[in-house]
């Protein structure tokens, strides 16, 4: 589990990206964005955007983003969440995952009221799927073959009241 979570830093995006490329969520090629994204939240330049970390024993093993969902009514995406592949199955997803769940219930339902998060369909990410299942999340959408032929985006939804 984590020690700390708290928002990130300039010094955590390299960390950040690395545990992206880790988990196979990106290639090396494709995180560069991530360095944009980062910087505007530390600059306050996003501030509806959150990034955060969690850490063991002072080392980050964690990162998370989530903000609004454009053109909606209160509802957020949580873009982003990964584990290095040395801290996984430890509780630090769920953690993190659950932090997410008190930032925007603190908000409250004026400004939060659903949380969504996208993942793929392919074998890859069954465990992933399985890990948002068991913290109550329902899946809400499938869209057939958005990240490629035979990979479908499945959305899951969770309500924040209560």
């Amino acid at each position: 589990m984590a020690d700390t979570i708290r928002p990130a830093t300039a010094a955590d995006i390299d960390t950040i990206k690395q545990i992206a490329i880790d988990t196979n969520m990106f290639e090396t090629d494709e995180v560069g964005f991530f360095d944009e994204m980062i910087t505007g939240f530390i600059e306050g330049a996003m501030p509806e955007n959150h990034w955060l970390v969690a850490e063991h024993n002072s080392e980050v093993v964690a990162g998370a983003y989530y903000a609004p969902e454009p053109f909606s009514d209160r509802m957020w995406n949580l873009y982003f969440i990964s584990v290095a592949p040395h801290h996984q199955s430890r509780g630090t997803g769920g953690a993190l995952l659950d932090y997410v769940e008190q930032q925007l219930r603190a908000r409250g339902t004026d400004t939060a009221r659903v949380l969504i998060v996208e993942t793929s369909s392919t074998e890859q990410y069954s465990r992933t799927r399985a890990f948002y299942r068991q913290h109550h999340y329902d899946e809400e959408a499938r869209i057939r073959q958005f990240y490629g032929p035979d990979d479908d985006k499945v959305v899951f939804w969770k309500s924040l009241d209560g």
